[in-house]
């Protein structure tokens, strides 16, 4: 009985775990020099009240051709991205998505994510406002693996 109650309260810990942590393994090249394509992201699922500017952040890409609203992939075949969130609801538009998103503020349920490498990210410059529901987790660390290009 005893073996029982502690196979089960451990599968609770293990399934609670694994709700909450996500483990995505960098691809590409939009996030350098911060994260380089190999590095392993440990992050967080939060709930918006959390977030701040400046974090690194797992978002959903959009489906493409088809807007936000029809967007409704089953959870693993969700395709994801990891970007540094730019602006939240009520912050100002950052000048790098003036061009596309106007200036004032960003409007509320939307966010504005970038990639540090601009020169070769597809994030709100070309997509627009990411829905604030769409920010899967943030950033808690990072692990790289080989050695890094320095000075590229």
């Amino acid at each position: 009985m005893i073996v029982a109650l502690c196979a089960l309260a451990a599968a609770g810990a293990v399934l609670y775990v694994r709700r909450r942590t996500l483990v995505i393994t960098v691809k590409g090249v939009s996030m350098r020099p911060t994260l380089s394509a190999g590095d392993v992201l440990i992050g967080r699922r939060v709930r918006a009240r959390r977030l701040r500017s400046g974090q690194i952040v797992v978002v959903e890409k959009p489906n493409p051709g088809e807007d936000w609203k029809s967007w409704s992939w089953p959870e693993r075949s969700r395709h994801l991205m990891i970007k540094r969130l730019a602006a939240l609801p009520g912050e100002p538009v950052p000048a790098a998505v003036r061009g596309r998103l106007g200036t004032g503020a960003v409007p509320p349920g939307a966010v504005v994510v970038l990639g540090d490498n601009l020169a070769e990210s597809v994030d709100s410059r070309e997509i627009g406002y990411f829905p604030l529901e769409r920010v899967v987790g943030v950033a808690l660390r990072t692990y790289t693996r080989g050695p890094r290009d320095i000075g590229r």
